[in-house]
């Protein structure tokens, strides 16, 4: 039984024992499990996270703190300044008290000095809590004339009490500009004494201020520093008479704009408006810290007459010269402004028109454009020739449906210019005497121009119409032909009589000078070839027969072409002037009464024209038969050609050498 019950305990110690080793590894590793995930606890993400909420930024950031008001206390050497800050959340704020030369040296934050004040970037930072507070800031000033200081968190309210101190910049309603200064008050004994020391030198700014007369009238003003910009300035710049601010960022006090410049601003700039007048009165102030430039632009509705300096000369930009002065202190300039009363005169001006004509067999296609200005809306009327069909009518490229009444096309016009272009028909066509039929345009008009076209089936013999416009120069062409002609025909060479030469002349007329001078040359030439001498050398006279033969082909090629040219060509009526020519005469005139000038044309159908050179080139045929009869007698009066033996002249020198041998 012990045996069993020892047996029995072996068994149960040695499962217990198996149990525990199953047991003891288990726990060991939950261990270095939980031991691990402690290691890496807080994780990445969620640190990140903490981080973010740590650093995050208060809703009402950047502004959390405003200093609702502030009380600033001078002595002649010391200053106190009371603040009253309403803070959000915790934030720093800067306080009226780190410039160059005023500058804190005690602080207390809710009646406890306080250590966590920071100068930074040249301004004085101090951390407050959420809720409200009350600052005290103490410090000395440095004996100067003039401190400067600086509000980088502009109190909405300040007040101020100051001895032996002038405060600038602070404004009746407890406002103030961004900095303010403070100018030391000296007695007339004190300020007698000689002093010596060390100082910056005072502000000095420009003031130009430009006035533009126009339909309104404005003033722009500029105050720009003229030295260093690392100072305050504060002025009072006086303003014109009648002249109102309209820029809010400018304050004014008894006609007179507060100015403050602070550090590191270089200029301001307002506008104004000027209340008019017949008069003006430009002056320079004196014993002030800025000089003054005055531009003045008037518009041409208005009339200055100028009283006082002389003007600056300044370069023309864009066509316009504006008034410049640049006064000493205590000069002025007197403007004396009127405005010229208008001159009773028409509403309606007609800058341009152009009146095509285009005359065709059965009817005649016209075309009016106009170019005019109006000064008010309305109606105007334009009278077409009577039986005029209206075509079309466009008004700044859009068609309008108008109707003739009568004779008469109104148009409707509005202010401003406008392009006319109107259409019309006649029911008539060309003429042997065309004239183009009247427009009455209502009103005088200037460059009027005047076009005819579609004359290509015409044979033009004159034109007429205003001064500038296209000549038929045949005739005068025709005249100096004529009276060449009679001056060939004097000549014994040819058998040409002065009929011949005149009838030859008329249809030369067709070409330029020079082949009309080759074809009388020609002719000239071989009456003088049969009169000229024999006794010539053999190179002299073929040389001759050549040239001969030359010219004739060529005379000959100029009356082929003369006569081709005339039988299926145009006329060569030499039309010019104002850019005319045969198919297209052009007219211009500069000032017009109501009605468009008119222009006539001379023609005859084309047809008749090809009958003329017909005819002369029948006549040319006959004609040619006897000249080339009397020409070839011309060609070979001393023969038609001359050998030259260069053998025979070699035997002949080597003969006469041996004889004298």
């Amino acid at each position: 039984k012990n045996l069993k019950k020892l047996s029995t305990g072996a068994a149960l110690c040695s499962v217990l024992a198996l149990l525990l080793g199953t047991v003891a590894p288990n726990t060991a590793r939950a261990e270095d499990a939980a031991m691990e995930k402690l290691a890496n606890f807080p994780s990445e993400p969620l640190l990140k996270k903490l981080r973010e909420r740590l650093l995050e930024k208060p809703v009402c950031a950047p502004h959390c703190a405003s200093i609702l008001r502030a009380h600033f206390e001078f002595s002649s050497s010391s200053f106190q300044v009371r603040l009253r800050v309403d803070a959000a959340a915790e934030t720093a704020i800067p306080l009226p008290a780190g410039g160059r030369d005023f500058n804190a040296e005690w602080v207390q934050l809710d009646g406890v000095e306080t250590a966590g004040v920071i100068l930074h970037g040249n301004k004085l930072w101090l951390m407050v809590g959420p809720g409200t507070h009350e600052v005290l800031i103490r410090g000395n000033l440095p004996p100067k004339e003039t401190i400067e200081i600086p509000l980088p968190l502009k109190p909405r309210r300040i007040t101020a009490n100051a001895m032996g101190w002038t405060v600038h910049g602070l404004l009746e309603d407890g406002l103030a500009a961004d900095n303010l200064q403070l100018s030391r008050i000296r007695e007339v004994e004190e300020a007698q004494e000689e002093t010596l020391e060390p100082g910056s030198l005072p502000p000095f700014v420009r003031v130009e201020r430009s006035i533009n007369l126009g339909l309104s009238w404005r003033v722009t003003t500029e105050v720009a520093r003229v030295n260093s910009s690392d100072t305050t300035v504060v002025l009072e710049v006086p303003l014109l008479p009648g002249e109102s601010v309209t820029s809010e960022q400018v304050r004014v006090k008894n006609g007179f704009a507060q100015i403050n410049l602070g550090p590191g601003v270089r200029s301001v700039r307002w506008k104004s408006v000027l209340s008019e007048s017949d008069g003006l009165v430009l002056q320079a102030t004196e014993s002030v810290p800025w000089i003054e430039v005055w531009n003045l632009s008037a518009s041409p509705i208005w009339h200055v007459e100028a009283a006082g300096i002389p003007v600056v000369h300044t370069p023309i930009e864009s066509g316009h010269r504006a008034r410049r002065w640049q006064p000493w202190p205590g000069e002025q300039v007197s403007l004396k402004i009127t405005r010229p009363k208008g001159v009773e005169g028409r509403t309606v001006t007609i800058d341009h028109s152009v009146l095509s004509v285009a005359p065709g067999r059965r009817a005649t296609d016209m075309t009016l454009k106009l170019r005019i200005r109006s000064s008010q809306g309305g109606e105007h009327p334009i009278t077409l020739p009577a039986g005029a069909e209206l075509q079309k009518t466009l008004i700044n490229g859009v068609e309008k449906p108008l109707r003739k009444e009568g004779d008469a096309v109104t148009l409707p016009l509005t202010p401003g210019s406008q392009d006319i272009h109107i259409e019309w028909r006649e029911p008539r066509g060309i003429s042997t005497y065309f004239k183009n039929s009247a427009v009455d345009l209502g009103v005088e008009s200037v460059n009027a121009s005047l076009e005819m076209g579609s004359m290509s089936g015409r044979w033009i013999l004159f034109a007429g119409g205003p001064r500038l416009g296209p000549a038929v120069l045949f005739w005068p062409v025709l005249i100096i032909f004529g009276l060449v002609a009679v001056g060939l025909g004097r000549i014994p060479l040819t058998p040409l009589k002065t009929s011949h030469w005149l009838l030859l002349a008329l249809g030369l007329t067709q070409a330029s000078a020079l082949p009309a001078a080759v074809v009388a040359g020609w002719f000239v030439f071989l009456g003088w070839r049969k009169s000229s001498s024999a006794e010539q050398s053999k190179a002299a006279f073929n040389g001759l027969q050549i040239l001969t033969v030359l010219w004739t082909i060529a005379a000959l090629s100029i009356l082929a072409i003369s006569i081709q040219k005339g039988l299926l060509g145009t006329p060569e009526m030499q039309i010019a002037g104002n850019g005319s020519s045969y198919s297209q005469l052009q007219w211009y005139q500069d000032r017009n009464a109501s009605s468009l000038p008119q222009a006539w044309v001379l023609s005859v159908p084309l047809l008749a024209y090809r009958f003329a050179m017909l005819a002369w080139a029948l006549w040319l045929a006959q004609a040619m038969i006897q000249w080339l009869r009397w020409g070839w007698e011309c060609f070979g009066t001393h023969g038609y050609w001359k050998e030259i033996s260069i053998g025979k002249r070699k035997k002949t020198k080597e003969a006469a050498t041996t004889t004298e041998a």
